[in-house]
């Protein structure tokens, strides 16, 4: 088994496995070996009791070749030669001499050269690692605000990875050369001890017959592999010279071995390395994993045997960004909608990279699978943000409710695409902008936040009559009539389904963040209308310092005024003027739930000034009498 040398350089969970493969059967070999030869001392010293001694070593010879079973020339020949052996067990006294020099010595001297080197070389390298799992921690867990001891951590860090490196790379040659010098050694010391039984005894000259022209062909065989052999180390030699040049132009402050991605990467693995990883138990402790971007996934596991860990089933329905206001350093986090994951890199190119990373998959997985491809994982996960008052228990009457409320409010004007992009049958909307959305533009809308746009399935959640009905008034057509008055003028473009993730996001902060497109109404009726809307809002909630006034003639106000500022600016339909679908009750029960949620999420997200929603202040002077 040979070790590449760039895998020594990552130092992954597919090195330390090797590795410990490799040390295993280095002891294993050792152990048989060793067996073998004071087998052959006892041979040599104990003639009367040879036989029995000689069937003993026999049967190690064939240990030794179950042990090499995975090469198939050594398994073979010791396969064979112990089958002819135990047949020659009363011809091998006058051996004794021969197998003093060919089988005891040559393999005693690998065992105490080689084997015992091999031993020396791997304690140096576990303790070296030690060393480097320690100090990777302590670097991690440097505050930012000590630059002392941030700046000793990353010093110490720096020597460990240079040591660790430096002794690395002599570890797996020596390993090579190991298991390149076993082969020959075998197999040149067995068959000197078969020349011997060849030469000496005339009496099994029948039996080794037999066997002669086996021997002459591994003969050959052997010369070449002592070639082989002799080609592979200089080759190895020059390997290990040249990355070990390379090795010492990089900069150790920091373990970059590979810090681009490629998300068309025949392997199907985007990016991978070690990150900590924050525990989501109360204690927030944080341990280190091998992280890898694979499948529109984000998965992670300890040892390379170990099952992947999946931290994000769908790379489209989350976001990343930095996170500065930690205590560690080079943090970031993946949020989902079930879900957030925070994540520490070793250094800030590293976490660059790992963002740029998550956010080219997730552009890679929009291009590459469409919003169908998604709905049976998209089933089984509702919308955390908007999680449903009454969600329904079973899924087949769920499945027959969300058909209805997608074809009720599909049916309004302009809902039969996306409000944002143009993408045909969308099915999410935002309950307080009273939009429907794609999956694409959706997640967009969630990661400004619930005080901007709350977001909900109208197949996944379960709907309230109340924003049922609000989402029939409204719709796309309507309320882009209010955010999108002004595109033109300005000159901005509105994106298509087929434009990047980046111009959306930007469009839809534009749109709906900073109210860019949203028409100013006249100086005179701007002036009147905010100052009679925050009227009734201070009877609502606060008490008035004014003498109390009859309740019909501060809610009529608002009303006619508004309605017929926005008709005279020609930004709203006709069909903003009809009457409304709530009553009283339930507008009630419409303001509670956004004052609630806007009560937990911050600041709610408003129309502009410019533009209220003439059926809600209507139907809110019917809630306090007026006709």
């Amino acid at each position: 088994m040979t070790v590449e040398f760039e895998e020594c350089i990552k130092d992954s969970p597919r090195f330390r496995a090797t590795i410990d493969e490799v040390e295993t059967d280095v002891v294993e070999i050792e152990a048989k070996l060793d067996k073998l030869v004071k087998l052959c001392s006892s041979m040599i010293e104990a003639g009367k009791a040879y036989v029995t001694t000689n069937k003993l070593f026999v049967s190690g010879v064939r240990d030794l070749s179950q042990q090499c079973q995975g090469d198939a020339v050594i398994s073979e020949c010791l396969q064979r030669f112990g089958d002819s052996l135990q047949e020659m067990v009363s011809y091998h006294m006058i051996l004794f001499d021969q197998a003093q020099r060919s089988v005891r010595q040559q393999l005693h001297n690998f065992i105490k050269e080689d084997v015992r080197k091999f031993k020396e070389t791997k304690k140096q390298f576990d303790k070296v690692r030690e060393d480097m799992e320690l100090s990777l921690v302590r670097n991690a867990q440097a505050p930012r605000h000590r630059p002392h001891e941030v700046e000793e951590a990353t010093g110490a860090l720096t020597l460990t990875r240079k040591c660790f490196r430096h002794l690395a790379l002599d570890y797996v040659l020596q390993i090579n050369v190991l298991q390149a010098k076993k082969k020959f050694e075998i197999l040149d010391s067995m068959l000197s001890f078969m020349h011997a039984q060849y030469s000496f005894f005339q009496q099994g000259h029948s039996l080794l017959h037999q066997l002669d022209p086996y021997m002459k062909k591994l003969a050959a065989e052997l010369d070449q592999l002592v070639i082989d052999s002799a080609v592979e180390k200089r080759e190895m030699e020059r390997k290990h010279a040249a990355i070990q040049q390379r090795t010492l132009l990089q900069d150790f402050s920091y373990d970059e071995p590979k810090v681009e991605f490629d998300v068309d990467a025949p392997s199907g693995v985007v990016m991978e390395g070690y990150l900590f990883k924050r525990a989501s138990n109360a204690f927030k402790t944080w341990n280190r994993r091998w992280f890898s971007i694979q499948n529109s996934q984000l998965v992670y596991q300890k040892k390379l045997k170990d099952v992947l860990t999946v931290v994000v089933d769908d790379l489209r329905l989350c976001s990343v960004k930095p996170c500065e206001d930690t205590e560690r350093r080079f943090c970031f986090e993946v949020v989902s909608p079930t879900k957030s994951c925070m994540l520490q890199a070793d250094s800030e190119k590293l976490r660059q990279a790992w963002v740029q990373a998550v956010q080219a998959s997730i552009a890679s997985a929009y291009r590459e699978s469409p919003d169908s491809c998604y709905s049976e994982r998209l089933d089984r996960t509702a919308s955390p943000s908007t999680s449903s008052i009454d969600s329904a228990t079973d899924s087949r009457e769920r499945s027959v409710k969300g058909e209805s409320v997608l074809q009720r409010v599909q049916g309004v004007a302009g809902n039969s695409q996306c409000g944002d992009c143009g993408q045909p049958d969308p099915r999410w909307a935002s309950i307080n902008l009273g939009v429907l959305l794609c999956i694409e533009c959706s997640g967009i809308h969630r990661s400004l936040g619930v005080h901007c746009s709350k977001v909900r399935s109208l197949t996944l959640d379960s709907w309230e009559p109340e924003l049922l009905k609000l989402m029939c008034e409204l719709g796309n057509s309507t309320m882009n009539q209010i955010y999108e008055a002004q595109c033109e003028g300005l000159g901005s473009r509105k994106p298509t389904a087929n434009s990047p993730r980046q111009d959306k996001e930007a469009w839809i902060k534009d749109k709906y963040v900073e109210k860019k497109f949203v028409r100013k109404l006249p100086s005179a009726p701007a002036r009147e209308a905010p100052r009679r809307w925050r009227g009734p809002k201070c009877q609502r909630y606060h008490s008035s310092p004014r003498a109390p006034t009859p309740r019909r003639q501060v809610r009529m106000e608002p009303v006619l005024p508004s309605v017929a500022a926005l008709c005279s600016a020609g930004s709203v339909e006709p069909r903003f003027r009809r009457d409304s679908l709530f009553c009283p009750d339930e507008l009630d029960s419409l303001f509670s739930y956004f004052d609630a949620g806007a009560a937990a999420a911050g600041p709610r997200s408003k129309l502009p000034a410019a533009h209220p929603l003439p059926s809600l202040g209507r139907r809110a002077g019917d809630r306090h009498g007026l006709p």
